[in-house]
């Protein structure tokens, strides 16, 4: 059989999947998701073992915490952690991290290899404009025998969970721990009382990884989060997206984007008072000090430069400097880091990244040599020389970014442009001369189509499109 022959029986598989699926009751595909989450985590679960039978044993540091928790909100961005929205995550706040993707897949990837996605691997594998558009794919996995974060945590002797909120971020790091749990897009209430319950049964060091999904769209906090921030219910869509493609919405598009913001806010203020909940049940019911970091994978745009993207960027939806995955605007890069019980400098040094908390997380407990990272250390801070890059971005053609100094430069090559920002304002400048040339040689190569992304279908492809993948 020939690779074209071979591709033609997978598509009409999967085309009869697809049909399959959508001729079920929604009843029944809800009775659906139970059975096949528990097969995706007994398989992760099998993986995680077999790669620590292969591992060195480690040994943290004597001042190591007992308990490391790293939760991840999706989609939070940097410029909502306030004292009004979210004092838990305020109370907290370290600075900015700029994210190596805007959207999921990659992004955490790089978080618990330390790599950006070029060097990891698990990027977009094309630069075609329609990428996203029509068809659910998404890159490559790490190899099964790659070792990352939590996998050095669990050589060092500590428990490891990871609780995912809804798949996407599953289907990157599945097979990364002891025990996984994974959700159907679930509330953090939900995450969180599961998690809790898991951790009363520990009885010595643990590991965590929680991703919470609830400034993800659906947005969908509990009504009373609702009410305090007088959102209107009645406006059509409000939990997903609309309104994507123009700046001038009229007076229905403005009332439209005003109550999504603030429904995104109150989501956010909702996440926070779990996160509260979840941090002192597990200062009062874990022996030993416990230590937290909360971030975003990537922010979310809310049509801050939706007329100058529209001008200058294709994206596949088309949803102009709306949600994730497209252009990196500073609305989508950058992140919040909360942390208590690590000492991490003061960030006053070069342009911090995600990439820099598997180093950051492996220096506090000791384990800084068991992993070779891109990222440095947030220990001792970020060098000022530095080039910190974003990458693989989901709709449209390949965008890249790079910082520097307080200079940011975006390039798209498939629709040929080259913008300066000067920031943190994000005003579009011409860079100077010296500053263009350095960002420029620091970027990437671009996706020449090589290898092929993972075409996701199925089951899989039915939980995604339900959260807007396609």
């Amino acid at each position: 059989m020939t690779d074209d022959d071979a591709h033609l029986v997978s598509s009409g598989v999967d085309a009869a999947k697809r049909k399959l699926l959508e001729s079920m009751p929604d009843a029944l595909k809800r009775r659906l998701v139970g059975p096949y989450n528990r097969v995706l985590t007994a398989k992760g679960n099998r993986a995680y073992r077999n790669r620590q039978q292969s591992l060195p044993k480690r040994t943290p540091s004597a001042d190591a915490p007992d308990h490391v928790v790293c939760v991840v909100v999706d989609a939070l961005r940097a410029d909502v952690v306030t004292a009004e929205d979210s004092p838990f995550l305020a109370d907290r706040l370290w600075g900015d991290l700029v994210t190596p993707a805007p959207w999921t897949f990659p992004a955490v990837t790089s978080l618990v290899t330390g790599e950006y996605p070029h060097e990891h691997g698990s990027i977009r594998q094309s630069d075609e404009s329609d990428t996203g558009a029509t068809d659910l794919v998404i890159p490559p996995k790490l190899p099964d025998d790659r070792e990352t974060l939590p996998d050095v945590f669990g050589s060092a002797g500590y428990e490891t969970y990871g609780g995912f909120a809804f798949h996407m971020p599953f289907f990157a790091l599945g097979g990364r721990f002891a025990t996984h749990a994974l959700y159907d897009d679930a509330p953090a209430d939900t995450l969180v009382d599961d998690y809790l319950d898991w951790a009363d049964a520990q009885s010595g060091k643990t590991f965590s990884y929680l991703h919470l999904a609830d400034l993800h769209e659906p947005v969908d906090p509990p009504a009373p989060y609702w009410g305090r921030y007088e959102v209107d219910a009645s406006i059509p869509n409000l939990k997903t997206w609309d309104y994507t493609e123009t700046a001038e919405a009229g007076p229905d598009g403005r009332r439209y984007r005003t109550n999504r913001k603030q429904l995104y806010r109150a989501a956010l203020a909702f996440v926070d008072d779990e996160l509260g909940r979840l941090f002192y049940n597990l200062k009062e019911r874990l022996d030993g000090d416990v230590a937290l970091v909360v971030t975003g994978d990537h922010g979310e745009a809310f049509w801050e430069h939706t007329a100058f993207d529209a001008a200058h960027f294709a994206d596949s939806r088309p949803a102009y400097c709306v949600d994730h995955g497209g252009t990196p605007y500073e609305s989508l890069t950058r992140v919040p880091l909360a942390v208590d019980g690590f000492d991490f400098a003061l960030p006053d040094g070069g342009t911090p990244s995600l990439i820099d908390l598997t180093p950051s997380l492996l220096d506090g407990a000791g384990l800084d040599e068991a992993l070779e990272t891109t990222g440095t250390s947030l220990v001792s801070g970020v060098p000022t020389d530095r080039v910190t890059l974003v990458e693989s971005a989901r709709y449209g053609h390949e965008k890249k970014a790079a910082y520097f100094d307080g200079w940011k430069l975006t390039v798209s090559k498939g629709d040929d442009q080259s913008v300066g920002f000067a920031l943190p304002a994000e005003e579009p400048t011409t860079l100077p001369e010296v500053v263009e040339r350095r960002l420029t040689e620091a970027l990437p190569a671009w996706p020449n189509g090589e290898h092929a992304d993972v075409r996701v279908s199925g089951m899989a492809q039915q939980r995604l499109e339900d959260l807007g993948y396609v």
